[in-house]
């Protein structure tokens, strides 16, 4: 039965934190826990979570924001769930940063949380609603509003994430599957098969691989081939319906082919593994994680999922804050993801441009930015570059529609062209004045091409090519010294990444419902420590402001009380001696 969590807003009896010292106190109600509480705990929709529990009277759930907040620290700091077990109960900052004001209290054992986990990942895969998501854009919504950022203007990256497998060999991959399946096995059918598994089930398969020759690999996968359409045959009746079946009928499918045999030939004719392009880069990859796929990347081999970030970059915010986070198969382009991207972060934010570097170009993307009205500025743009002989189409200024369509065009020697639609949709025919193209310095390198019937140069476009002309020029101006806004999300990439190695380390966790979760978490831990660090310097600028102004007061008093002492000599008739 679902229950919220409102304990941590009564003060107890025998609350610990009250019997703290006052500067104590009062340092920790400042520290990052402090910040913690109040700007994620203290934020966390628990009605969210509702949906994982019965609604028949019963035992009450676990508190879901304390399960949600000792989730985005173990991701935040790197730990594992024994150092974050250990953490809630004797760390005091973490058992202040969760609202456990009483040190007595047991909030929830280790296995309460992988209970809590494993319904989050079911709810995920079941309904396609990441819940976790759905808390990020709640809590950073709220913050964004309280700390008054603007989010007209933000940016995005991608980097990839290792999951957390083996990196197999294409035998060894396909030896454990086959160790896997005799475990599937019942004990009569262990019985039956016990010979064709005899070699592959002596020891582990990395056992089976290392001591095999160059020469005989081949040979070993034809036999594992032959052996697999063997049992995919003989086992679909009785164990079409379980996972690990499933599991040899798709590895079997990506990594053999059937080829046409005559009835008096050997069944292993009929088996031949695959080369080259036919081996797939969304195949199996490990059978813990079946989502998991393979990329190649500056020549260094990646296995799990790409994870794409977007975060608010108006130069007159205090501070900058995460506000998307995806992840999605590596082999998912970054231009899929904006496309996915733009219409929520359109419903949820001001966003009215978007810096991005090269990969995120492309027609389908700029249709998507055109049609939420956002304005594109890319780093970089793909394909090759222009030649340097000829005038690029980005050396003309061209007036578009809100479709991207040439409405008025100005060659690099100033004269005005004259812009008619083509033949075919998307094609359109630009006319010069040939007698003003003649004296043109430029006539030599321009595309413009004379016509013979009339006396005209005719540049031929198409729409994408003067939207990509148009890029170039708005790239090569974002590139300029002290224009580049985008640069800056390389570090906060790194951050997110960081508690787990960075690029070249690994998350803890497989699968894409663990591994989306956890990334999640992280990007909340950022966001976390940029508020935290804004807090504290202005309490410092204040702690500065007021020891400047007790300063300056106590010299004013001193001047005021040196000035009436001396006035008071000279009534006198006498002079003060300066010391």
């Amino acid at each position: 039965m679902f229950r919220e969590n409102e304990q941590h807003l009564q003060l107890g009896m025998f609350d610990t934190f009250q019997q703290l010292p006052e500067k104590v106190r009062q340092r920790l109600e400042g520290s990052w826990a402090g910040t913690f509480y109040r700007e994620v705990f203290c934020r966390v929709d628990e009605s969210l979570f509702a949906v994982l529990y019965s609604d028949k009277p019963s035992r009450p759930n676990a508190p879901i924001n304390i399960l949600v907040s000792t989730e985005i620290l173990k991701a935040g700091f790197g730990w594992s769930d024994e150092e974050l077990h250990d953490e809630v109960q004797f760390n005091l900052q973490i058992r202040y940063a969760l609202g456990l004001r009483d040190m007595s209290t047991v909030p929830f054992e280790l296995r309460t949380l992988y209970y809590f986990r494993h319904r989050l990942s079911k709810h995920m895969q079941e309904t396609g609603q990441n819940l976790l998501a759905q808390v990020f854009e709640q809590v950073t919504d709220e913050q964004l509003k309280s700390l008054k950022l603007k989010t007209g203007q933000q940016r995005m990256d991608s980097v990839l994430v290792s999951s957390n497998i083996r990196d197999f060999t294409r035998l060894h991959l396909l030896v454990e599957v086959i160790q896997r399946v005799w475990r599937m096995l019942s004990e009569a059918d262990q019985t039956y098969y016990a010979e064709p598994f005899e070699p592959y089930c002596r020891g582990t398969a990395g056992q089976f691989c290392y001591y095999l020759k160059g020469e005989k690999i081949a040979e070993n996968l034809r036999a594992v081939g032959c052996l697999m359409h063997r049992l995919l045959r003989e086992l679909e009746a009785q164990y079409d319906s379980l996972p690990t079946y499933q599991m040899l009928q798709r590895v079997f499918n990506e990594h053999f082919a059937l080829v046409d045999a005559k009835p008096e030939d050997d069944e292993s004719v009929a088996v031949r593994p695959k080369v080259g392009k036919e081996l797939k880069a969304d195949s199996l990859q490990s059978p813990d994680d079946w989502e998991a796929t393979f990329r190649e990347k500056r020549g260094q081999g990646h296995r799990g999922y790409i994870a794409n970030l977007t975060e608010t970059c108006d130069p007159e915010n205090k501070l900058q804050l995460i506000t998307q986070v995806q992840v999605d198969s590596n082999l998912t382009d970054d231009a899929q993801m904006a496309v996915a991207a733009v219409p929520g972060l359109k419903a949820r934010t001001d966003l009215e441009e978007l810096w991005t570097d090269g990969g995120y170009t492309g027609s389908e993307a700029e249709d998507v930015y055109r049609k939420h009205k956002i304005r594109h500025v890319p780093t970089n743009l793909r394909g090759g570059r222009p030649s340097p002989d000829r005038l690029g189409l980005e050396a003309f200024s061209w007036g578009t529609d809100e479709e991207g369509n040439p409405q008025t065009v100005y060659c690099p020697g100033g004269q005005q062209g004259k812009v008619k639609a083509g033949f075919k949709e998307g094609r359109f025919l630009v006319s010069f004045d040939s007698s003003v193209c003649d004296t043109c310095s430029w006539a030599d390198q321009c595309r413009a091409e004379p016509v013979k019937l009339r006396p005209e140069r005719v540049l031929r476009v198409t729409s994408r090519e003067v939207q990509v002309a148009q890029l170039r020029l708005l790239a090569a101006w974002a590139c300029k010294a002290g224009n580049n806004l985008r640069s800056a999300i390389e570090s906060t990439v790194r951050s997110v990444t960081h508690p787990f190695g960075g690029q070249a380390g690994k998350l803890p966790v497989r699968g894409k419902p663990r591994v989306t979760q956890v990334i999640i978490c992280s990007a909340l831990m950022v966001n976390l420590r940029r508020i935290w660090r804004y807090e504290h310097d202005l309490a410092e600028k204040a702690s500065e402001n007021l020891r400047l102004f007790l300063l300056h007061s106590f010299r004013g008093l001193r001047s005021w009380f040196h000035r009436r002492s001396v006035r008071r000599f000279r009534s006198f008739g006498l002079v003060p001696v300066k010391c």
